[in-house]
Formats: C-alpha cells, sequence, structure tokens
C-alpha cells in the first residue's frame, strides 16, 4: 500500500472491518428468516444432500472454494450441515482441515492459475489491490483473506505466485478456522431459535 497514505489505508482497513461484520450480519439475519418462513423446504434440502453427499459433500464443497475458487463459499457447505444436523465435532474438524488443505492447494497451484484464459482476467484485475496488501501486510495478508470478505483462494494463488516461504504460509491459513467456528456458531443461534 505504498501509494497509500496513512489515512487511506486505515480508510481501507475500516472498509474492510465494515464488510466482514456486514456479510457476519448478513449470515445470522438469512439463517433467522430461512429458518422462520423457509425451515421444511430448506430442512428437507438439505437433509436430502446430506442423505446424498454426507460429510464427503462438506469436504467437495469446500475444498473447491477454497482450493480453486468456486464461488460458492465454505460456509454454505457449513450452513447445510447445521440444518441437517450432522454432527457438529466432525463437521467442524472436515471444514477447517479442508479449508487448509485447499489453501495449499491454491498456493501451489497459483503460479499455474494465471496462464488459463478463464481465470487470467479476474486474477490480473484484483492483483494490484492484493500486490498492495502483500507490501504492506506481507504473509499476513493470507491471514486477513482468511478472516474477511477478500478473496481468500485468489489470496493464497496469488501467495504462490509471489513465492511466499510455505511454512509461514500454511500456518497463516490456521486463521481460517476462527472464521469457520463464527460462522458456525451463527448458523446454530439463527436456525436453532427460529424453530421454536
Amino acid at each position: 500500500m505504498s501509494d497509500m497514505g496513512a489515512e487511506d489505508e486505515k480508510q481501507y482497513l475500516r472498509r474492510l472491518l465494515r464488510q466482514t461484520v456486514v456479510g457476519l450480519g448478513t449470515l445470522l439475519c438469512a439463517a433467522v428468516l430461512l429458518g422462520l418462513f423457509l425451515r421444511d423446504p430448506v430442512t428437507r434440502i438439505a437433509d436430502a444432500v446430506f442423505a446424498a453427499f454426507g460429510t464427503a459433500g462438506v469436504f467437495v464443497g469446500v475444498f473447491a472454494s477454497d482450493a480453486f475458487g468456486v464461488p460458492v463459499p465454505p460456509s454454505t457447505y457449513v450452513f447445510a450441515a447445521v440444518i441437517a444436523e450432522s454432527p457438529m465435532t466432525l463437521i467442524l474438524v472436515v471444514a477447517i482441515a479442508t479449508s487448509i488443505f485447499g489453501a495449499s492447494i491454491a498456493y501451489l497451484i497459483g503460479p499455474y492459475m494465471g496462464k488459463l484464459p478463464l481465470l487470467r482476467t479476474p486474477l490480473e484485475r484484483f492483483r494490484p489491490r492484493a500486490e498492495k496488501l502483500f507490501e504492506r501486510w506481507g504473509i499476513w495478508t493470507v491471514g486477513i483473506a482468511a478472516l474477511t470478505p477478500l478473496p481468500f483462494a485468489l489470496i493464497c494463488w496469488l501467495a504462490g505466485i509471489y513465492r511466499m516461504r510455505y511454512l509461514q504460509f500454511l500456518t497463516t491459513t490456521f486463521v481460517r478456522a476462527p472464521r469457520i467456528l463464527v460462522y458456525y456458531g451463527l448458523f446454530v443461534v439463527g436456525w436453532t431459535n427460529t424453530g421454536i
């Protein structure tokens, strides 16, 4: 963020924090509204999906999102698990471990992703902003992306492209765990408390 002044940088970080808080509030509201107005059909869908795919579906979904940037966020699969009343510990362990594993795969394939015509344009469009983040925060940019609405897979690809030290990268990806735990808690609170 070298071309940003200290005040601009603070505003950018405040905006990112606001987006994170608004995102969390939106997820909680969505869980509450679905629980209040669409509980039966949503439960049938979640139960059917879990009957067909189970925990393996959570693994595949979270992995696809965090490794390849598939635009269905990992929180979707965690929410489906809450609705289907899947075992909490198993779902959390699978979601967190898969997210970290997916991030590692994203890091490894990052140098090749920019060569794919389909991904070249979005990657290059996002790259200047990411470069400023990496300049300012270094490897902690991955931690910031793990907690905020920044595109996690894209940041992990760029960490691989920039050849950041893998062990530092891997350690920083563990910041993803609190986000998944918070999302799970929000979904439980929003969904469970509306099923009265």
